[in-house]
């Protein structure tokens, strides 16, 4: 397979385009979209399509020009994948027709349409006279849910092309995937923090509200107790039991809502792999040593963080901290350089550091400024062990 990939610096973006996959366009297609949707084919394929994704590491522009294709992301996939963020999508050519979460939907050239990731789908792409062509701005949870009231209310929300809304979406998107070779990976971050929030804007009005009788949100929605476990990763006590207490739910009831992203505790275990990762390369904790960087976010044991960090992005602590220091630290990179990767590793890196876990946004407690622990603890273990409280 033949993954064009260079890692995202300040200037450069990072590209994947489809494979030459062996197996003809039936197996590329399934390789580029691996942990990201399971790829049914009808019938064999006539034409094979292109595709061309662009990456700062904070935000994924890409353009596909698909053949027929059925794409599902199954709660299985969900759980599997680790991608967490939401696209924004405008059809060019073609159709896309299915279901979106509990809705069903058929869009055509011109029409706009939002996914969460955290939801399941099932849709047939039609290719026009020659293909299906469409752009979609691929974006982290954390800035999406900065500009909406309701997390549910975008999944499979279709914004016709009649519509002033759709024109000024769609058009955007395809105005930036035109200039986007000629962009450095600042100005594409600019770029598309700008038309996410041009989006948002633009379709609030239409929203339709998903929450309790009274239209208001859920007293208790993944995103609000999402927010308390990013706001409390360092407390000892952060857990299941502490979750239901606090929110007022059983344990049954906070399994299912963190059920698509694995459950709670792989949730909190993986956000506080996330916030190490920031910590570890961030300017202002470059004289700390790693240890206790681990340590104060549970990590009991040093050898068994290092193997979950390696495991997760493809390089040690160590490594990731060199990276930073040459200015490679927009997202983790892929395990080896030059690796064949996917769309699902790309999103679901994407969401392990996504622009929300911004060190200089934290307070000062949060911040890790001078404490007791710049020396490791008496007690942390260095050798193997669970490494997580």
């Amino acid at each position: 397979m033949d993954f064009r990939f260079r890692p995202p610096s300040s200037t450069a973006l990072a590209l994947l385009t489809l494979p030459q996959a062996q197996g003809g366009p039936e197996t590329a297609w399934r390789s580029l979209y691996a942990g990201l949707f399971d790829v049914g084919v009808d019938a064999p394929l006539g034409a094979k399509g292109d595709f061309v994704a662009r990456s700062t590491g904070n935000f994924i522009l890409s353009e596909t020009d698909s053949p027929r294709l059925r794409l599902v992301r199954s709660s299985e996939t969900i759980r599997r994948g680790g991608a967490e963020g939401f696209a924004i999508h405008v059809q060019i050519s073609g159709t896309v027709a299915g279901t979106i979460g509990d809705k069903t939907v058929e869009c055509r050239a011109g029409d706009v349409f939002f996914l969460d990731l955290l939801q399941t789908l099932d849709l047939q792409i039609t290719p026009g006279e020659k293909s299906a062509a469409a752009v979609a701005l691929w974006i982290p949870r954390r800035r999406m849910l900065a500009s909406i009231d309701d997390e549910n209310a975008l999944h499979g929300f279709v914004v016709r092309r009649d519509s002033p809304a759709a024109a000024l979406i769609g058009g955007s998107l395809r105005l930036f995937a035109q200039q986007a070779g000629k962009l450095t990976a600042k100005e594409m971050d600019a770029l598309a923090d700008g038309v996410a929030e041009l989006a948002v804007k633009s379709i609030a009005p239409l929203l339709p509200r998903t929450g309790g009788v009274d239209g208001g949100k859920p007293l208790a929605s993944f995103v609000t107790i999402r927010h308390h476990i990013d706001q409390t990763l360092r407390s000892p006590a952060l857990g299941v039991e502490t979750l239901a207490t606090t929110f007022g739910l059983s344990r049954a009831s906070l399994y299912r809502l963190f059920e698509p992203v694995g459950g709670v505790a792989s949730y909190i275990r993986k956000s506080r792999l996330n916030r190490a990762y920031q910590d570890i390369v961030a300017a202002e904790y470059s004289n700390r040593r790693i240890g206790p960087i681990a340590y104060r976010l549970g990590f009991k044991n040093l050898s068994a963080f290092n193997r979950l960090f390696k495991e997760t992005y493809g390089v040690s602590p160590k490594e990731a901290r060199e990276r930073a220091i040459h200015g490679f630290a927009g997202a983790p990179p892929s395990a080896e350089p030059g690796e064949a990767t996917s769309l699902g590793l790309w999103l679901a890196r994407l969401s392990a550091v996504s622009m929300g876990e911004n060190v200089c946004s934290r307070s000062p407690a949060d911040s890790g400024q001078a404490t007791a622990v710049d020396s490791p603890p008496p007690n942390i273990n260095y050798q193997d062990g669970s490494g997580f409280v």
